[in-house]
């Protein structure tokens, strides 16, 4: 069976987006489509590359996949919203799985959801029955899987010395108020080990503000979009530091490169991080700094153990083929 796969944006890089393009291309034998309200000559060129048909969120693009008998997997809540009301009208008609990415605390009268929701962490399943009251039995929880594309001669081939003074830190996310890159620097700096190296990764609204509050400051490295696949191998620890987020795709494959995590303690980063047993969490920016100045360095028997633990924990719950067994199997259960 054909799946249609809709989410609101691809004007930009993301998590979700990422995942909602890798689902509909696994999830579909021939090309897979992707309804999206974003002009499709706004669609970021990366998505543009991919061998998928874009089309416009619309309710003849709509009524046009009803009638070919498809699923329809939906990755933004405001357009479930929508499909879940005009299914009112189509007496059900519609086959609708709603994925939720995010943990939301807004606009609860305006929100529908199917009969079939995925979650993808056990935080999100909690923020839908305690906020918005769905009915437990309706979530699935299936964590976003990420490929294996770790090669481990290559960790041990990274050009680093085999006695590193430094500490290398990454912080890959979207530099915005939510992931927080800018309280990050101005809450640490001045109190860092001078072998501690940040390395943010990624772009986003707050970049200025973020080599403003830079500046020339040593310690932090501002480094642009990066190619995961051949940069981790160059840093110690992943980090981040959000003041809400759904799961944390670049601490799974941080986890994959069997890198140590360092996190605050909002819930569904630490189905992720696990403290003491392949990273760190901490409550505050103080405990984050104490952290920091105490890692253990890339030699050291605990770093080694925390690396094996945090390859260890993605490949029991984060592989790329158990998230999408869960989702063809979710599918087939519609």
């Amino acid at each position: 069976m054909k799946v249609i796969s809709v989410y609101s944006r691809f004007s930009e890089r993301g998590g979700a987006e990422d995942m909602a393009t890798i689902l509909a291309e696994q999830l579909n034998d021939d090309i897979p489509v992707i309804l999206t309200r974003t002009k499709l000559e706004l669609i970021h060129e990366s998505y543009k590359k991919r061998n998928i048909q874009f089309s416009n969120f619309t309710l003849k693009n709509i009524m046009k996949y009803k009638k070919e008998n498809c699923i329809i997997i939906s990755h933004s809540r405001k357009e479930t919203s929508t499909l879940v009301l005009l299914n009112l009208f189509l007496l059900n008609k519609l086959k609708i799985i709603h994925v939720s990415h995010c943990i939301f605390t807004n606009l609860k009268c305006f929100t529908f959801f199917p009969t079939n929701i995925v979650a993808i962490s056990n935080a999100v399943k909690n923020n839908l029955i305690e906020y918005f009251k769905v009915e437990k039995d309706k979530i699935e929880v299936i964590y976003n899987g990420i490929e294996d594309y770790y090669i481990k001669s290559d960790d041990e081939n990274t050009g680093l010395p085999v006695k590193n003074d430094k500490i290398k830190i990454l912080f890959a996310a979207r530099i915005c108020k939510l992931k927080q890159q800018v309280e990050f620097v101005k809450n640490t700096d001045g109190y860092l080990n001078n072998n501690i190296e940040i390395y943010f990764a990624g772009l986003g609204e707050d970049m200025y503000l973020l080599k403003n509050v830079i500046n020339n400051t040593g310690q932090y490295k501002i480094i642009g979009h990066i190619d995961i696949k051949k940069e981790m191998y160059k840093y110690d620890y992943v980090c981040l530091f959000f003041i809400q987020e759904g799961l944390g795709n670049i601490l799974v494959e941080g986890c994959m490169f069997g890198k140590p995590l360092i996190t605050n303690n909002i819930d569904a980063v630490m189905e992720v991080n696990k403290h003491g047993y392949n990273g760190f969490v901490v409550k505050d920016w103080k405990e984050l700094i104490l952290c920091i100045n105490s890692l253990p360095d890339r030699n050291s028997d605990g770093y080694k153990r925390l690396s094996y633990n945090a390859r260890k924990h993605y490949e029991e719950c984060f592989t790329f083929e158990k998230m999408i067994l869960s989702y063809k199997k979710a599918i087939e259960n519609i």
